[in-house]
């Protein structure tokens, strides 16, 4: 029995542990579903399993759950990408392609893309939402775009010029994948292996310095 009780606690201990990661994959669903003004807690409690009593346990009101999906499902690729832009070796032609690509497999081809759908749709309604959106992952975005970018035209890859350019244009192929698989895909599906190489292939021809020859 005793055996039988401490496999008990083990399974309940495990239980608690997973709790939040439901409650936030379950608030995604809602989300998604209904918007942020639509979502209610109740029903992210009941689409978890569990009673809406227990959101508060973890979460401090439906602006703090919103906000801990995005550090769950956004930040952790964030960091990812910084790290492969802090990385010494590689051009930065090399460095762009990974960004981008991990951006395409893990932000637009996930369920994580119905969070900048819910940012134009709802952040005009909710500017809290969208300022600390923009502050922890739209600011760390354009950052480590710039970063490369600079990288590249310092070492002669890039065409000067090129650091003119606004992140917002270099990422814009990227948002416009994420809305049309989250909102179109039913019609005409999105090829996103296709998708990405035009738009690698597109913003190479228009970065490269033709003189470069490393």
């Amino acid at each position: 029995m005793a055996g039988t009780n401490t496999s008990q606690e083990h399974s309940y201990s495990r239980r608690k542990d997973e709790r939040p990661a439901e409650i936030m994959n379950a608030a995604l669903e809602e989300f998604s579903t209904n918007g942020f003004a639509g979502t209610r807690l109740q029903d992210v409690a009941r689409r978890a399993g569990i009673c809406k009593g227990t959101i508060y346990l973890y979460f401090r009101s439906k602006e703090d759950l919103f906000e801990e999906v995005v550090r769950d499902r956004i930040l952790p690729y964030l960091e990812q990408l910084e790290a492969i832009g802090e990385n010494v070796e590689g051009s930065a032609r090399d460095i762009l392609r990974q960004q981008l690509k991990i951006i395409y497999q893990q932000l637009v081809s996930t369920d994580t893309r119905y969070i900048p759908k819910l940012m134009i749709g709802e952040g005009n309604r909710f500017p809290h939402l969208a300022e600390f959106y923009f502050r922890e992952v739209i600011t760390r975005m354009h950052k480590l775009l710039r970063s490369v970018i600079e990288r590249g035209v310092a070492n002669g890859e890039f065409r000067p010029e090129a650091l003119r350019w606004k992140p917002q244009a270099i990422l814009s192929p990227a948002l416009s994948a994420a809305m049309w698989r989250t909102v179109f895909e039913q019609f005409d599906p999105l090829d996103i292996d296709a998708f990405l190489d035009t738009h690698i292939d597109l913003l190479m021809h228009g970065l490269l310095n033709r003189e470069y020859t490393g």
